[in-house]
């Protein structure tokens, strides 16, 4: 079977959670190093040069391969959201800010990841554990459910950072 989509729609996939996560990290700066927002910058770039430079210099590459190596950069794009989802909720001690980075930013990302490689397990034969033949609707529904629950945690995060100094004071 033909797949759906290019593997490289991972790498895109990662390069855009890495994105997202640097500029999440730089709404919520108080909360994180000040590091981090490059560091998710690098893995965004890394992510353009293996898009840009593989595919001309190394050709040959059977497409389970490309699927591999471009969904393990998406997932390392995850963990990052998961690591710095952790890094909040226990080293910080911030459960409230971390519960609204987990609606934010890890359960979106999770389900993204999630939803494009049963899409794309289910078009491509691999020796791999059966996932649920989900339809393009319900991923369709998922990207626009995630948007709206980013869209509804940002307002939740600008709700939050409004209401800590008034009860410091």
């Amino acid at each position: 079977m033909i797949p759906p989509f290019p593997p490289q729609l991972f790498i895109l996939l990662g390069i855009d959670i890495f994105l997202g996560g640097s500029i999440l990290t730089v709404l919520l700066d108080e909360y994180f190093p000040t590091a981090l927002p490059y560091v998710m910058e690098i893995g965004a770039l890394f992510g353009f040069i293996q898009l840009v430079l593989v595919p001309q210099y190394i050709t040959g590459y059977p497409s389970e391969l490309q699927f591999f190596y471009s969904a393990a950069y998406a997932v390392i794009a995850v963990l990052s959201i998961l690591a710095s989802n952790v890094y909040i909720a226990f080293l910080k001690g911030k459960t409230t800010i971390a519960g609204i980075f987990t609606i934010v930013a890890s359960i979106p990302c999770v389900l993204v990841v999630a939803s494009f490689s049963s899409a794309y397990f289910n078009g491509v034969v691999l020796t791999l554990p059966a996932l649920p033949l989900m339809p393009m609707s319900v991923i369709y529904g998922a990207l626009f459910g995630a948007t709206g629950l980013i869209v509804a945690a940002m307002v939740a995060i600008a709700y939050v950072k409004q209401r800590v100094p008034e009860q410091n004071a």
